[in-house]
């Protein structure tokens, strides 16, 4: 098969047929605009699903499109042009809507650089990293990617309404449990690790297991507030609780516990004066935090005998240490955006030394986003962050007042959500659906409020 798609004719033929297809949707989009403003829609969802989580979609072919392959090292200069032909096709096949749109962008870009400037000094904290990196090449490449990413979700948050992006992440989540469903069942080496977890078409069980814990959330408040939909959305987080337990993962069940929750506590925050409702929601959050920190400290009875859970985030606890040790040493700037994790760089990788005596297990990444954070970007990367965060939980407590629910609860439930999963695993800053979610929640926001 291989040698038949790499034959300069057959090659020939498929460009041909992808020109007269393309052709042809352009001309049918340009006519008819209801198809184009579907076909965003469907572009934004597919978009998520490649990012989701914090590995991505593993699946090839479609992993060739995870703008993560601009940023590798070991990626061939075919893929990386067949990823940016195709992205490029889509935006031409976009075009009809995206001359109208991306006019008014500028202005509502504008408005979001003076109403949220920690993020957007973040991301230039980003860019710079590549200057103090001990690998500015890697660095550079990788801080572009992310910063694309930033950009496509400020995109995202400007174009669509709430009840647009609460669409976008239901049908976003539900095609990542029905594809769990599918690879779990009918195709087990690519749906399950080797302890025979689910994994669905992300590559590790914990990080597809959050993004079930975020589906259930959804489409639990869809039975609540969409009766038309109600049996439905009902099947829909019963299949994604079936996944999550599936995955195994004890900390994703804690999380599901502390969201469903917080939904239920909105309806009195709703009630509260800005102050109280901001002073209820950061107690309310550093419950959850001490919960879910509990809950992965191995404590025996309730890991094992109640969520089924191994004993493994003990080597977190042990390489912790030494991972801030390293931090330490350069504590302000950081070692640059994936300036520390480099496995591919031998005895020259700053993490060489991270390992658990133990067991000889060497961590590929910190297993807690907000480390990682630090150890890429520094405390000042940190402060950045943390001032953006406060500034998005303020915004989105200001819209739980004034917006209708479900969708004014959204941005608390997203935010909450960015926080608990990036307790033990990692996936906060990056070409990740966890970022993406962030960026469009706070740009949403920030124009509502404008």
């Amino acid at each position: 098969m291989k040698a038949i798609l790499t034959d300069p004719l057959v090659l020939l033929l498929l460009a041909m047929m992808a020109g007269i297809f393309g052709a042809i949707a352009f001309h049918t989009f340009s006519q008819q605009l209801r198809y184009t403003l579907a076909a965003e829609k469907a572009a934004v969802v597919f978009f998520l699903i490649i990012i989701s989580g914090a590995t991505g979609i593993t699946i090839s072919p479609l992993d060739k499109f995870h703008p993560r392959v601009l940023s590798n090292v070991y990626v061939t200069p075919p893929t990386m042009i067949a990823q940016v032909g195709a992205y490029a096709i889509a935006l031409l096949l976009l075009a009809p809507i995206l001359q109208y749109t991306l006019k008014k962008s500028l202005q509502a870009w504008s408005i979001l650089l003076i109403k949220a400037p920690f993020l957007h000094l973040f991301l230039l904290w980003i860019l710079l990293s590549a200057t103090w990196s001990n690998d500015p090449i890697t660095t550079l490449r990788t801080s572009l990617v992310i910063v694309e990413t930033a950009i496509i979700a400020m995109y995202i948050g400007y174009r669509f309404t709430w009840p647009d992006l609460f669409s976008i992440l239901k049908w976003f989540t539900g095609a990542l449990v029905i594809l769990a469903f599918v690879y779990g069942i009918g195709q087990p080496s690519v749906g399950r690790d080797l302890d025979g977890a689910w994994i669905g078409i992300n590559g590790h069980k914990n990080h597809f297991c959050f993004l079930m814990a975020l589906s259930t959330i959804l489409w639990f408040v869809n039975s609540i507030y969409q009766s038309k939909q109600r049996y439905f959305s009902a099947f829909m987080t019963f299949l994604a609780l079936i996944a999550m337990e599936q995955g195994g993962s004890g900390a994703s069940k804690v999380i599901v516990v502390c969201l469903m929750a917080l939904w239920f506590y909105l309806g009195t925050l709703k009630t509260l004066p800005t102050q109280w409702a901001f002073t209820s929601v950061v107690l309310f959050l550093i419950v959850s935090i001490c919960l879910v920190i509990l809950v992965t400290e191995n404590l025996e009875f309730i890991v094992v005998d109640t969520l089924n859970k191994d004993l493994t985030l003990t080597g977190r606890t042990d390489f912790w240490p030494l991972i801030i040790r390293k931090i330490n040493q350069r504590p302000l700037l950081g070692y640059g955006i994936d300036g520390f994790w480099q496995p591919w760089n031998g005895i020259d990788n700053p993490s060489r030394d991270i390992i658990v005596a133990k067991t000889q297990f060497a961590p590929p990444h910190s297993h807690n986003g907000f480390m990682d954070l630090v150890v890429d970007l520094g405390y000042v990367g940190l402060f950045l962050f943390l001032a953006s965060m406060v500034n998005a939980l303020i915004k989105a407590i200001i819209l739980l007042g004034q917006e209708k629910m479900p969708y004014a609860g959204l941005p608390l439930i997203l935010l909450t959500y960015t926080i608990l999963t990036n307790l033990t695993e990692t996936g906060l800053i990056g070409v990740t659906s966890i970022f993406c979610f962030y960026v469009v929640f706070l740009t949403r926001n920030t124009l509502d409020l404008s």
